[in-house]
């Protein structure tokens, strides 16, 4: 089994926890850096202006103080299930960077160890893991290891 199959069935895995318990804080907290399609997707919902930010390097950073206007009140996803929803969010805790899995030190279930099995496949695998810190922003097109 490949690294990102078995991410895949980690994320399947702590979905229920995440908008049962976790309250889906990951989307309530922190920023999101989006490219022109991603933003016009979310784009609609947004209330603030202040909330987008124009990075150096031309992407877009929408700032999730208030959540992200995607999120409904009972933190499930508007757009969860849109191929084009952003790709940090398809991809969020778990991001397969070549041979190496970097995880959100953001995501609860991470911190409860709920993915303990599944990284003891990834290191079977030979990829190496690395755990960011909860007050790292996360972005998937710049990851740094921890």
């Amino acid at each position: 089994m490949e690294a990102e199959e078995i991410a895949q069935k980690a994320r399947k895995k702590i979905g229920k926890f995440c908008f049962e318990e976790c309250g889906a804080y990951c989307c309530r907290k922190g920023y999101l850096v989006l490219n022109d399609i991603e933003l016009a997707l979310i784009k609609g919902t947004i209330k603030e202006q202040n909330v987008i930010k124009i990075l150096e390097d031309g992407r877009t950073s929408l700032f999730l103080g208030a959540g992200c206007p995607a999120l409904k009140k009972n933190f499930q996803c508007k757009i969860h299930k849109n191929v084009l929803r952003p790709l940090a969010c398809k991809e969020f805790p778990i991001f397969v960077k070549e041979k190496e899995i970097h995880l959100s030190g953001r995501c609860l279930a991470i911190k409860q160890g709920k993915l303990y099995p599944y990284i003891k496949q990834w290191l079977n695998l030979g990829y190496k893991i690395y755990e960011s810190s909860d007050s790292e922003g996360f972005d998937l097109r710049d990851t740094k290891t921890s």
